[in-house]
């Protein structure tokens, strides 16, 4: 399997593939259809680009409800 260098994302580079936070990448790694990363080096996992896009097409994403708007609904 040949993969382009200019194709590689790194955990910073993943997270704003899929629109999200760095921390966000590891929570997401424990799903089953994440993309396997090619390689983990010490410093990150790195990922095919394109594949981190075929799972950003199918992935909808849930947001977790505004934390100002929780403070609301629970103060008396």
């Amino acid at each position: 399997m040949l993969i382009d260098t200019k194709d590689l994302c790194g955990t910073a580079e993943a997270a704003a593939v899929l629109g999200v936070v760095k921390q966000r990448i590891h929570t997401l790694r424990k799903r089953a259809d994440f993309p396997q990363p090619i390689v983990v080096l010490a410093a990150t996992p790195l990922w095919d680009g394109n594949a981190l896009l075929a799972f950003k097409a199918t992935w909808k994403p849930v947001r977790s409800q505004d934390t100002t708007t929780q403070e609301q609904t629970t103060t008396h």
